[in-house]
């Protein structure tokens, strides 16, 4: 059931994202109060609270850098509430290396992605600040969501051909 939660909510989070590049606080809120609740009936609470947690502490520097939106960090969170620790932390790493294989096989980022360092490094140069493009100069405008989807299918798949053996 949890697992359907989870694709359920990454499915239409991907398509807000898709289409309108924003997770909806609408969407994320509710199913994180849902999974809390789902916990502590459950008898976990415990294990949901460190996969919320972990999914914060994971996507602060992201949110803090630009790389991604408070939405893609709520969004992340909501399924922390579903599962754990132990599952947030591989979800994650998996959807920055898909994130880093959209970089490889997109070239046009890689001309921003450039020049999006040159300015960070002459703003730390100079001022010792950190500039950061704004939101239309990010070197990977693609929705985090989606991205997201896709890893938590290939866990998926990964757990699937696991077990099958």
């Amino acid at each position: 059931m949890m697992s359907m939660v989870v694709f359920s909510l990454l499915a239409i989070a991907a398509w807000f994202d898709w289409q309108r590049r924003k997770v909806p606080n609408m969407l994320t809120f509710p199913v994180l109060a849902a999974g809390l609740l789902y916990q502590w009936h459950a008898g976990s609470v415990a294990v949901a609270l460190t996969g919320v947690a972990g999914a914060f502490l994971l996507t602060v520097g992201p949110v803090v850098f630009k790389g991604m939106g408070m939405g893609d960090q709520k969004l992340l969170m909501a399924v922390g509430a579903w599962s754990s620790w132990a599952e947030i932390y591989p979800l994650f790493l998996h959807s920055i290396w898909l994130c880093l294989l959209f970089i490889l096989i997109y070239p046009r980022s890689w001309s921003r992605l450039r020049d999006n360092l040159r300015a960070m490094a002459t703003g730390w140069i100079a001022h010792r600040q950190f500039w950061l493009p704004g939101m239309d100069r990010t070197a990977l405008s693609f929705p985090y969501a989606v991205l997201l989807l896709g890893a938590f299918l290939f866990q998926h798949y990964l757990h699937f051909m696991g077990t099958s053996q």
